[in-house]
């Protein structure tokens, strides 16, 4: 469309010069030819991704591919902006947090009866303890403060830029 004003929206305003330079390279470059377009173009957003995930503290791990899975979480977030009805996402959300902390109870009250002189079942119950403790701390703590920067994507996840 020409107007990179559609994409500084995604960029910290320390950072919308660079994204303006780059822009101007994109254009020139992608008129020469269809190879150059394809070029200029990865470059282009490589350049936009790379600027918006340091304007949030994150490392810039690559353009990721369309159509990949999203999970359940960000469709649902984005569904619920686009139409304005917030009680789908809430649903999921609730829906996921609360079976997440029944089966996390459930594993920590299987190991608590164990005899006080089987150390290694002692220790298991610990551990499963403190994996429930600090689950329960980060929903609380994520349900409870705004989410700034960027989520800390597990390698096995990916979402949505």
């Amino acid at each position: 469309m020409g107007n990179v004003n559609l994409v500084l929206i995604w960029v910290q305003k320390t950072d919308e010069d660079e994204i303006k330079k780059a822009f101007q390279k994109t254009f020139a470059v992608r008129k020469l030819n269809p190879q150059a377009k394809e070029l200029a173009d990865t470059y282009f957003f490589e350049t936009l991704v790379r600027i918006h995930r340091a304007g949030e503290g994150a490392p810039y791990t690559g353009l990721k591919p369309a159509g990949r899975d999203l999970g359940s979480a960000i469709p649902a977030a984005d569904k619920a902006l686009e139409n304005g009805k917030i009680e789908p996402l809430l649903k999921l959300l609730t829906d996921g947090m609360q079976s997440g902390v029944r089966e996390q109870f459930k594993q920590v009250t299987a190991k608590k009866k164990f005899g006080r002189d089987d150390v290694s079942a002692g220790q298991e119950y610990v551990k499963s303890y403190v994996e429930f403790i600090h689950y329960v701390e980060r929903i609380y703590e994520a349900a409870k403060n705004p989410a700034e920067g960027h989520y800390a994507e597990p390698q096995t996840a990916s979402h949505k830029e």
